[in-house]
């Protein structure tokens, strides 16, 4: 690859129901869109099908439609966004932990980087992020060795070539820290995201390991609930028509009109009945984790970050659970880990960046 080709700063966040890629230009210029995201879901593909009853000269530009994304790779072909439901054997990988540095992991990130770069060349500095439950030496080093290649694929028909340097992977919250905390204090963050809730501590931004802890508490519960939902109207309801429902709920706004015609009274009553479910363990996991003696748990922090999109619902949740605390929800809670993972990765020395 030529080596004058641009370069990304990016952060990178690989969730259950959506992964993330943010992104940082090397030489400060300002891209159209920065920030993507994307259902964690592959499907097998095939183009053919696609083809089907298109003009016979027809490329495969020609009959792909908004958010709809082809990557052909390694003799194997992906369907991802809207394009999921024309594939075969769609999967998030959930139950298999080496999703985080297999061929699921890096497809996602090919596709999610080609959605914001229009050069056809480039090279991505990435930082990325395990759950707390998996981070240790040796995982890490797996997710930094696997996403760490020269790429030749295609994607949505046209030949691209990426040069990938992973160089760090931090743990899952840690981006809130960096982008939402400060230097010295004692401080720490909830992270609760689709199938995680993790708990971070550090002392400035020094990791405390004894305050860290992950377990499997998020908003999936909320999907699987609405999911089941819209089965007893007979109606199979995508996650991202269920995450859009989600939104709604936790903005106030009427909801999207799902198949079936379901209440929405019946929506809301779903959603609330989620929430409590997970109240319990979720608040049980918490002050376990932070007890402390003869003080209120968390008391130890200065300041509790709550991030991930679980922050919205689970809010009032967490503040209840730790009355005595002071709990700062951050703007943009789904979207702050990979904002500070881009920017852990804009600030690391430049040897980490060894070109492979």
């Amino acid at each position: 690859m030529d080596r004058n080709v641009p370069i990304y700063y990016a952060g990178f966040e690989v969730g259950s129901g959506f992964s993330g890629l943010k992104l940082l230009p090397a030489d400060g210029l300002t891209l159209a869109q920065d920030l993507v995201t994307l259902p964690s879901f592959l499907a097998d593909g095939d183009v053919r099908f696609l083809l089907q009853g298109s003009d016979l000269e027809a490329k495969l530009a020609d009959v792909l439609q908004d958010e709809e994304y082809v990557l052909t790779w390694q003799d194997r072909t992906y369907f991802l966004g809207h394009l999921l439901e024309h594939g075969t054997y769609c999967t998030n990988a959930f139950s298999d932990e080496r999703r985080y540095w297999s061929e699921h992991a890096q497809a996602l990130l090919l596709c999610l980087a080609c959605i914001l770069i229009p050069e056809r060349c480039f090279e991505l500095r990435l930082v990325t992020a395990l759950p707390v439950s998996l981070y240790d030496h040796a995982r890490r080093q797996q997710v930094r060795n696997a996403l760490s290649k020269h790429y030749h694929f295609t994607f949505n028909g046209r030949a691209r070539e990426v040069n990938v340097v992973c160089g760090y992977v931090a743990m899952e919250g840690q981006g809130i820290l960096i982008h939402c905390g400060d230097a010295s204090s004692d401080q720490a963050v909830i992270d609760v995201g689709e199938r995680t809730a993790d708990l971070v501590a550090a002392n400035g931004q020094r990791l405390l390991m004894r305050f860290c802890k992950g377990e499997q508490f998020g908003t999936g519960q909320l999907v699987e609930d609405l999911q089941q939902l819209g089965l007893r109207y007979r109606r199979k309801l995508p996650i991202e028509k269920v995450h859009a429902v989600l939104t709604a709920y936790a903005h106030h706004r009427s909801y999207l009109r799902l198949p079936g015609s379901i209440p929405d009274d019946e929506i809301t009553a779903v959603i609330q009945g989620s929430i409590q479910r997970v109240a319990r363990p979720l608040s049980s996991f918490i002050i376990g984790t932070w007890n402390v003696e003869e003080a209120p748990a968390g008391t130890q922090f200065e300041t509790i970050y709550l991030g991930g999109g679980g922050a919205y619902y689970f809010e009032e949740v967490i503040r209840q659970a730790l009355p005595d605390c002071h709990i700062v929800t951050v703007p943009d809670p789904e979207h702050a880990n990979i904002c500070g993972y881009a920017e852990l990765a804009a600030s690391l020395d430049e040897d980490r960046w060894e070109v492979n």
